[in-house]
Order: structure tokens, then C-alpha cells, then sequence
């Protein structure tokens, strides 16, 4: 059985002045500057894969944020900016879910010319890109006729999926089989407990980058209880819990929690406020306060009751 024709090409063409370009600058500004590797690495694949085009969904954007070590939302923001500027075309971005454009298309062809076969599917090709010697596309064919759901490029394709080999399929299949099964263990193990639920898909991927760096599961169940107990401890609400992408992201995991139950602040133990008798202030007897209280006490008394109140203390000495 023949090979099957190669359709992507081996090299492309980038301007010099591609960093200058108002569509690239207005990317760069909206999604920071990570958003050019991220484009380039998109163009590369488009390039290599079909040569022209790429298909967009969560598998790829998956695999895209996995290779260069991205936020799957950052790489999404890249994407739909890219085609909200003109940089992918956005009517085919929307319509069928590619990535492609006029200057892609251009470049496919230019340096396609030596295949045999470099022809674009009409449902993507956009105005002013001919099909030079396109012998699968041409008028009359009806493996390519709008009226036909399934072209001969897509035949073609779904062939060549299958003569993969099986490490492509492996590639493809378990980053997506560990991906879902860590959402599911997120969604139902950790999410579900957490005292504050704010932004999951921020929190989903704080949780996997934890994941990623080793962090097992149940390290970080049993530090989000300690958590919440040492919350409750202390009374602590809603709005002063923080939230669980704030959580992962700093290291919960390893955070050391006082569990001492705090003291009742300005109360006895029995709940009574103690009052010292100003008899007993500085030091003073109850004899010294019934004495200076009978200095007080004189101009009120005759002098034979005087004499009697000091030779009676006197006597209690």
C-alpha cells in the first residue's frame, strides 16, 4: 500500500517585521507576552498538520496549554483575540471551528507548489487564495461538491488518522483520559468540600498545576479540613475565607494552623468582672481604713467618743 501524501509543509515564512504588526500588538497587549509563543506555536501546527488550517476544540487547546506549560484559559484568550483582530479568519473560527487565514493560505501555497497535491478544501478557502492545478477540488468532481457532507480532504483525513501509529493515538487519548479524570476527582473531592466556592475553572486549574507538581490528593483534603476546622475555631466568616484558587495557589497545603482555642478577652473565669475593695488597694488594712476613716469621722464626734475609738484600736493591736 502507498504512503500516504505528507500534507503539511516543513517550513514557513515569518516576517521580520511580525512583532510590529498591529494585529500582533493588539494580542500582546490584551493577553501579555506569553500570547507569542502561544501564536507561533499554533502557526507551527497549522503548518506541519494539515498546512493550512487547524482544527480548534478542548482537546487541542488541552494539549497546546500542556506543551508550553500555559493556562488552557490563557491559551483560549490568545485564540479568541487572535481571531477577533483578523490575525486567524473569524467567520471560519466561528463557522467551523479552524484556524486559518488569507496569509496562511498564501504560504501553504507558495511553499506546497512541488506537491502533488496542494489544493485548499472550498469550505475554507478564503477570497483571492487560488487553487492552482487543484485536480481534487475542481468543478464536476463529486467527491468535493458542496452538496457532498464529506470531501475528499476529509476522506483523506480520517485515513490518515487511522495509519497512525499507536504512539500518536497514545499521545492524543491518555493526556485527555488524565485530564478528565483529574476534573473528576477535583469536582467531587476537593471542590466539594471547600467552605468558599468562587471561579471553579480558576480553581480547577490551580489544582492541576498541584497536581502536576506532585501534590497527592489526599495532602490536600486533609489540609483543607484542618482548614476549615481552624476557621470555625475562630469564628472566621465567608468574606475573610480565602478563596480556593487563592488556596492552591499559595501552598495551602502547607500551611501550619493554630488550633489553641483563643482566650475570652477581658472576663473572669466565672464570666464576673473582680472589683477590689479600696480598703485592700495599696496595701492597706482594714484596721488603717476604719483609722483614716475616723479622721473623717471627728469633726462629727465629741471628744470622749474620740478617745474611746483610739484606745479600742489600740487595744486590737
Amino acid at each position: 500500500m502507498a504512503r500516504p501524501i505528507k500534507k503539511g509543509i516543513n517550513y514557513f515564512n515569518l516576517d521580520v517585521t511580525f512583532f510590529h504588526d498591529i494585529k500582533i500588538r493588539k494580542i500582546r497587549n490584551a493577553c501579555g507576552n506569553q500570547s507569542i509563543a502561544i501564536l507561533i506555536y499554533l502557526l507551527c501546527n497549522i503548518y506541519e498538520d494539515e498546512g493550512y488550517y487547524m482544527r480548534w476544540d478542548e482537546d487541542i487547546r488541552f494539549l497546546v496549554a500542556d506543551d508550553l506549560g500555559a493556562k488552557e484559559s490563557a491559551v483560549q484568550d490568545v485564540v479568541d483575540k487572535a481571531s477577533a483582530v483578523g490575525f486567524f479568519d473569524n467567520e471560519l473560527f466561528k463557522q467551523y471551528h479552524v484556524l486559518t487565514s488569507k496569509r496562511i493560505q498564501e504560504n501553504y501555497q507558495l511553499a506546497a507548489k512541488q506537491k502533488k497535491d496542494h489544493s485548499i478544501d472550498p469550505r475554507y478557502q478564503l477570497p483571492k487564495v487560488s487553487n492552482v492545478d487543484n485536480a481534487v477540488f475542481k468543478d464536476g468532481n463529486p467527491v468535493s461538491s458542496h452538496d457532498n457532507p464529506v470531501s475528499k480532504s476529509e476522506s483523506t483525513h480520517n485515513r490518515s488518522d487511522q495509519s497512525k501509529s499507536d504512539n500518536n493515538k497514545t499521545n492524543k487519548t491518555k493526556p485527555r483520559d488524565l485530564r478528565d479524570r483529574i476534573r473528576q476527582e477535583f469536582t467531587e473531592q476537593v471542590w466539594s468540600i471547600y467552605p468558599k466556592k468562587r471561579d471553579f475553572q480558576k480553581a480547577y486549574d490551580a489544582y492541576y498545576a498541584a497536581k502536576v507538581e506532585g501534590v497527592s490528593l489526599e495532602t490536600i483534603v486533609a489540609k483543607i479540613n484542618e482548614y476549615k476546622a481552624y476557621l470555625k475555631l475562630h469564628g472566621t466568616g465567608e468574606y475573610y475565607t480565602k478563596s480556593l484558587e487563592n488556596w492552591l495557589g499559595g501552598r495551602g497545603w502547607m500551611d501550619e494552623y493554630d488550633m489553641t482555642p483563643p482566650k475570652p478577652k477581658g472576663k473572669a473565669s466565672n464570666g464576673r468582672k473582680e472589683i477590689t475593695p479600696k480598703w485592700m488597694q495599696n496595701g492597706a488594712s482594714q484596721a488603717d481604713s476604719k483609722l483614716n476613716s475616723s479622721d473623717n469621722q471627728q469633726d462629727d464626734m465629741s471628744d470622749e467618743d474620740f478617745l474611746a475609738l483610739v484606745n479600742s484600736q489600740e487595744e486590737a493591736k
